[in-house]
């Protein structure tokens, strides 16, 4: 029996992702790197800046300036405050499940805090927010997520998690949980589902429709 879901953030709840996306290509220009948003999305799902980053700078010799991540987070923060959404169809279902939710993110607490207030969902969690910042290895290890299940007291059987990148289905498979491969956000791009499904996902949803039948048939909806 189901006590408790457990939803990643950007890209499941709130269609961030491609607002990050567009910041950081746009940042990265004057450095001389240039990728599409669908090859950018498809190389870095999920991951940290600053990883994403070494990676760049290991793949393409980019080397930032001192003042790089306070750019990218005005950046992100402008984009955010103009053009943040919830994913269509996810505010219903994130109001309608009928056990608790807690959120597990990469992402700081305040920049969950932040997101669920500005689209209006801040006051439907009923749960709480687990962040990488509370463990010392973000996805795609499964510290954030044990640390969840341990914070609230569940077996890994007792909860699932949401989740739109490889990296978080890897790291809640990783510790122990079964996991919905969620596609409904603007960054997703063709092959993605196969991606998710090879990282672990048990159910994938193309969509907030197809989530909220595989929530009916676990009976959380």
């Amino acid at each position: 029996m189901l006590k408790h879901l457990l939803f990643d953030n950007d890209g499941t709840i709130v269609d961030s992702e491609i607002i990050a996306v567009r910041a950081t290509l746009r940042l990265l220009e004057p450095y001389g790197f240039r990728m599409s948003e669908q090859e950018y999305s498809r190389r870095f799902p999920g991951l940290l800046e600053r990883d994403i980053l070494a990676i760049l700078k290991e793949e393409h010799g980019v080397v930032v300036t001192d003042d790089y991540f306070e750019q990218l987070r005005a950046l992100h923060q402008e984009g955010f405050r103009r053009e943040l959404r919830t994913i269509p169809g996810m505010e219903s279902i994130f109001r309608s499940v009928r056990v608790p939710k807690s959120m597990v993110s990469n992402g700081s607490v305040r920049h969950v805090v932040q997101c669920l207030q500005q689209v209006g969902l801040h006051d439907a969690l009923d749960g709480r927010i687990f962040s990488a910042e509370h463990v010392a290895r973000p996805k795609p290890h499964p510290d954030v997520y044990r640390h969840a299940l341990t914070e609230l007291e569940l077996h890994p059987s007792e909860t699932i998690a949401v989740e739109d990148s490889p990296t978080g289905v890897a790291a809640a498979r990783q510790a122990g949980l079964r996991v919905v491969g969620f596609l409904g956000a603007a960054h997703i791009y063709e092959g993605h589902g196969e991606r998710l499904a090879e990282a672990g996902a048990d159910w994938l949803a193309a969509d907030a429709g197809e989530l909220a039948g595989i929530f009916r048939h676990l009976d959380v909806l």
